[in-house]
């Protein structure tokens, strides 16, 4: 599996706080071919590179299920105060097996990390089935605000194409940040962060998780991404999967968007 170096200020890592933890890695664990960790901090692994963590959150039953997107800091105090200088807000910081990690919240109360990586060698496992393939965020409360918030904190170019943000380093897009705050069905939401995970078969996968207990919300369906799949799994935290090739280590550049976009 190839493996990219992280770079300041993209998406790392990401957790998944769940109200059950054992039905959680279950399905994700069969659903992905993840191998999960029994440790109380629970790594998700494919092909030995850690993909996901696991964190049980029965300690504040009012936090629905949700994936959480860690982003790579090389500083986590400084951009902690960034955090807070620019509007938002602070809420934990811990340390665990993989580094310091702090989970904040933007302006408007989505819920993001930051990680600062122990040891000096930093990699993402990215860019096929398994892995995450995109991170996006659905602006609704304060959208202008909370762009503009990511994009000061992480220090991103951003380009604007009819109401989609990407956020770009060296002229390749990492991520992207849709504005949705004139969508009615999302008003009183704070916005949030989606993850975007690979998969092989994006129909199969589908039914699969309909067997391992979870729900199928949209599609599959054709995206310029490729075919998408959106489940609910079986704690009810949502997740987006994405058909991706295997790629070969001819075919695969840091440099390029892993979507082609």
């Amino acid at each position: 599996m190839p493996a990219f170096e992280a770079m300041e200020g993209m998406p790392y890592w990401q957790d998944l706080a769940t109200s059950d933890t054992m039905k959680s890695t279950y399905f994700y664990s069969r659903l992905l071919g993840w191998e999960v960790s029994a440790d109380a901090y629970r790594v998700a692994r494919r092909q030995g590179l850690p993909v996901a963590g696991f964190i049980n959150q029965l300690d504040d039953p009012t936090m629905p299920d949700a994936w959480v997107t860690y982003f790579f800091t090389r500083d986590a105090g400084r951009d902690r105060e960034g955090v807070e200088k620019l509007g938002g807000n602070v809420l934990a910081t811990a340390e665990v097996s993989l580094g310091e990690m702090s989970l904040c919240t933007d302006p408007a109360g989505a819920v993001f990390g930051l990680i600062e990586p122990a040891g000096e060698d930093q990699f993402v496992a990215a860019g096929e089935p398994g892995t995450p393939v995109w991170h996006e965020y659905v602006a609704v409360d304060k959208a202008r605000e909370c762009i503009d918030f990511y994009a000061e904190l992480f220090d991103w170019e951003v380009r604007q194409s009819d109401g989609y943000y990407l956020a770009l380093r060296d002229g390749a897009p990492f991520l992207g940040l849709r504005d949705e705050s004139s969508h009615e069905d999302l008003e009183g939401m704070p916005g949030f962060w989606e993850t975007y995970l690979g998969v092989a078969d994006a129909r199969a996968v589908a039914r699969q998780a309909a067997e391992l207990g979870g729900e199928v919300l949209v599609g599959p369906e054709e995206h310029p991404f490729g075919l998408l799949v959106v489940v609910a799994d079986p704690t009810g935290a949502t997740v987006t999967l994405c058909e991706v090739e295997e790629p070969t280590f001819e075919e695969v550049n840091e440099a390029e968007s892993i979507l082609g976009l």
